[in-house]
């Protein structure tokens, strides 16, 4: 997999993508994808899949224009009735999401603008297992043009690209002289955040340190989290974890990051 600056790289560019080329994922890059899946399905105990060439999937999307040429989808798998798996879930599928953007495909995470039963009909879902969510992805349109890019001009589409909650708002637990102490890895983190995906961009995870043992927390924010908030923190744990530099979380809303 990636090494770590790739992975801030990816970070910085990463964006949602919502119109794509028509062009397929071509074999090898399904089988180094897919490999990545396999990976992190052991390390997270979920099923991912890599489903190409299926726009019904996405039929009413693409005719509506909400999106175009949609037709490859990671299926996020796992096990049925379990809060923390949907975590790991969004946390260990965001890694393959990085994986993507450094080999320039596109991704976009999806819990509406698709057909779930046609997604699962192509999907190997046992028993005791559910089709959490999904993740569009592909050549992203023009991507002859956007694969010359510089890095520069990645990290600026991604700036202007949307707008994200400030730095205050998520800590906003936090006063602000504990925000003045905290220290740098900390704010690395939440700013890597800041860049995370998340349902309906709500971004409704809040950060937290806590000088005294020198930890820090992610919890779910009650004003901003929905149906799909475990996702959510699991994807901005990660991002977190990726700019702190080193460290581990532990699973769950208020799970607590060691740094170290």
């Amino acid at each position: 997999m990636a090494e770590h600056t790739q992975l801030i790289d990816a970070i910085n560019i990463r964006t949602s993508v919502r119109a794509y080329d028509a062009d397929p994922i071509d074999d090898d890059t399904a089988r180094q994808l897919s490999m990545t899946l396999d990976a992190v399905n052991m390390l997270s105990d979920t099923h991912m899949q890599l489903v190409r060439d299926q726009p019904a999937i996405f039929a009413e999307a693409n005719a509506s224009g909400h999106l175009t040429n949609a037709a490859n989808l990671i299926a996020v798998i796992g096990p049925k009735d379990d809060p923390q798996a949907r975590e790991r879930a969004g946390f260990y599928a965001e890694r393959v999401v990085l994986t993507a953007t450094l080999r320039g495909l596109g991704t976009l995470w999806v819990g509406g603008s698709w057909n779930r039963d046609e997604a699962a009909g192509h999907c190997r879902i046992g028993a005791g297992e559910e089709l959490y969510l999904g993740i569009v992805i592909g050549h992203p349109r023009n991507h002859a043009a956007h694969v010359m890019k510089s890095y520069e001009e990645l990290t600026e589409f991604q700036r202007t690209h949307r707008p994200t909650k400030t730095y205050e708002q998520f800590t906003r637990t936090m006063e602000q002289e504990e925000r003045d102490a905290a220290p740098g890895w900390f704010k690395a983190g939440v700013e890597a955040a800041m860049k995370a995906p998340s349902a309906m961009n709500r971004q409704p995870i809040l950060f937290t340190y806590r000088a005294a043992d020198g930890t820090a927390a992610a919890h779910i924010d009650p004003e901003a989290g929905n149906g799909e908030a475990l996702n959510d923190l699991g994807i901005a744990k990660l991002h977190f974890q990726i700019g702190a530099g080193q460290g581990e979380w532990a699973w769950g809303d208020g799970g607590l990051f060691i740094h170290k």
